[in-house]
C-alpha cells in the first residue's frame, strides 16, 4: 500500500473541502430563485386560502392577482408606510418591538364583488412558530375566514389548527363587543366551552397550542384597532 505524506494528505483533504463547498454553494445559488418562489407561492396560497379561494402551486399567482388588489405597511396610528410593503416584513421581528413602532401588514382583497382585508398573524405554539391570516368584512369585525400553519406541533393535537374543521369555528365570530370593546377571539378547552360571538372550541390535547393561537390573534390583530375605526364600511 502506497505511503502518503501528511503534507499531502493535508493538501488533498482541504482541497476536497473546497470542492464540495463550492459545489454546494453553486447549488443553493442556483435553487435559490426556484426556493424563494416555491416560499412567495406558499404566501399567496394561505391569503386565498383565508379567502375561502381554493388555489393550486400552478394557479396561485393569477389567483392572487385577480383576488388581492394590493398590499399596505400602517403604523398602529393608521397611517401607511409608503416605503414598506408586507412582502418584506419579518413578523416575528416587528412582533418584539413596541406597538406605536410596529409595522403591521394588511392586504386589500375582493372575492365575488366583496371587499375584505387580509392580516397576516405570527405566534407562538407548543412547540415553535405558528402563523396564519385572517379575513375580515368590510365591518373590521366580522371574520370571513382564517387559515392557520406551524412549524412543528404534534400531529393529532396541536397540529389540528391547520385543519377545516378547526378553521371553520372562525367563521362570523366578532372582534369587537357589542359596545364596540376589543375582545379578539378566545380559544376555550373542551369542556368550558360556551359558544358566542367571541370563542371557539379549543383543540382536545392541544391545550398550550390553542392558547399560543388565542395570544396569537389578539396581540397580532390588536394593533389594527385605529385603523379598522377608520375604514369601517357598516
Amino acid at each position: 500500500m502506497k505511503n502518503f505524506s501528511n503534507l499531502y494528505i493535508f493538501c488533498f483533504s482541504s482541497a476536497l473541502v473546497l470542492l464540495v463547498a463550492a459545489a454546494l454553494s453553486f447549488t443553493s445559488l442556483t435553487l435559490q430563485p426556484q426556493q424563494s418562489k416555491n416560499v412567495e407561492t406558499e404566501r399567496q396560497r394561505n391569503i386565498l386560502s383565508a379567502l375561502g379561494v381554493e388555489s393550486t402551486v400552478k394557479n396561485a399567482e393569477e389567483q392572487y392577482r385577480q383576488h388581492i388588489r394590493h398590499g399596505v405597511v400602517i403604523k398602529a396610528d393608521g397611517n401607511i408606510v409608503e416605503s414598506e410593503t408586507p412582502e418584506k416584513l419579518d413578523l416575528k421581528k416587528e412582533n418584539l418591538k413596541p406597538v406605536a413602532e410596529r409595522y403591521l401588514p394588511l392586504y386589500l382583497a375582493e372575492k365575488n364583488g366583496q371587499s375584505f382585508i387580509v392580516i397576516p398573524v405570527r405566534g407562538t405554539g407548543l412547540w415553535g412558530p405558528i402563523w396564519g391570516n385572517v379575513a375580515l368584512e368590510t365591518d373590521m369585525n366580522t371574520i370571513y375566514g382564517v387559515t392557520f400553519d406551524h412549524k412543528g406541533e404534534t400531529p393529532g393535537l396541536g397540529a389540528e389548527i391547520n385543519t377545516p374543521k378547526f378553521r371553520q369555528q372562525f367563521a362570523k365570530k366578532k372582534l369587537f363587543d357589542a359596545s364596540g370593546q376589543f375582545t379578539s377571539i378566545a380559544v376555550e378547552k373542551p369542556g368550558s366551552y360556551l359558544p358566542n360571538d367571541h370563542t371557539v372550541d379549543a383543540i382536545s390535547g392541544g391545550t398550550l397550542t390553542s392558547k399560543g393561537l388565542q395570544e396569537m390573534l389578539k396581540n397580532g390583530i390588536e394593533p389594527y384597532q385605529t385603523y379598522f375605526s377608520q375604514h369601517k364600511l357598516n
